[in-house]
């Protein structure tokens, strides 16, 4: 009883934290950060299963990007990136239409330099990923659609500088995604869908991807501005990506401007004291 009583003057005394520490726990600090971005801009579509010529016309993009500290060590940050695009498009002579759309997600871990130069913190790490999507073409009969699927390992660089402008503190962050090794699902050229399910003439349509036949880099250049307790994100977007695989060419060059906001949370987790004898 009077252990307990002990207990409960420090606590009120103190707060919440002296009685974290009386029942043997540490409280621990971990920090993440949440960004949701919105984008507008343009595309460029190339898919020689379903025509010869290119595409081009506006694309809606959704960005969300997690950042979490790890516990234990503050220099390991786990990241996860779901993104989300929609895009109507249209040949040269605007004689026929593609409507695409594809989710993506990634994650990994990456080992960040805290304060490397003034206000710069880089971190460089790797992403396992997929994505799944469609593109579909308004003037074909019998191979209207493509499918897509593919799985990746990334490797993947972020930087942050912060700086000052009249006591107000910004920051400027970049991304780099680069794909180096994974497998995608493709069709011959001129295999239909209905031979390859249906009749099940399977014909190497999962192949490996890799820079060689596959080079795509994803850029991602934003600003941090806040305004009071929110913090603004503007930026830009550079997502292309190619592939020249089973006798098909392949290319998604987009570019586009994004705005959104961020949330810092900071989570207190307690942890069991470690008394050494």
């Amino acid at each position: 009883m009077k252990v307990q009583r002990v207990i409960l003057i420090f606590a009120i005394l103190f707060g919440a934290a002296p009685l974290s520490i009386a029942c043997g726990q540490l409280p621990v600090e971990r920090n993440s950060t949440h960004a949701t971005l919105f984008g507008i801009g343009r595309v460029n579509h190339l898919d020689t299963y379903l025509s010869p010529m290119e595409y081009r016309g506006p694309q809606l993009s959704y960005l969300h990007e997690t950042a979490r500290n790890l516990q234990r060590n503050p220099h390991i940050l786990f990241l996860t990136f779901t993104e989300g695009e929609l895009s109507y498009t249209h040949n040269r002579a605007e004689t026929a239409h593609e409507i695409g759309g594809s989710i993506r997600y990634d994650a990994g871990w990456h080992y960040q330099w805290t304060d490397l130069l003034k206000g710069l913190d880089l971190a460089i790490g790797g992403l396992v990923g997929g994505d799944i999507g469609f593109l579909y073409n308004d003037r074909n009969g019998n191979n209207p659609a493509q499918a897509r699927a593919n799985l990746r390992l990334s490797a993947s660089l972020r930087a942050d500088y912060h700086f000052h402008i009249k006591k107000r503190m910004l920051a400027v962050h970049y991304q780099a995604h680069l794909p180096l090794l994974g497998g995608k699902f493709s069709p011959q050229y001129g295999q239909s869908y209905y031979d390859l399910f249906d009749r099940g003439n399977y014909d190497h349509n999962i192949v490996c991807t890799y820079p060689g036949n596959a080079l795509s880099l994803r850029q991602l250049l934003t600003l941090d501005i806040p305004i009071r307790r929110n913090t603004l994100r503007i930026g830009y977007l550079s997502d292309l990506r190619q592939a020249k695989v089973n006798g098909i060419k392949q290319h998604q060059y987009g570019r586009s401007f994004v705005i959104g906001y961020v949330r810092r949370l900071k989570i207190m987790k307690n942890e069991k004291l470690k008394v050494k004898n």
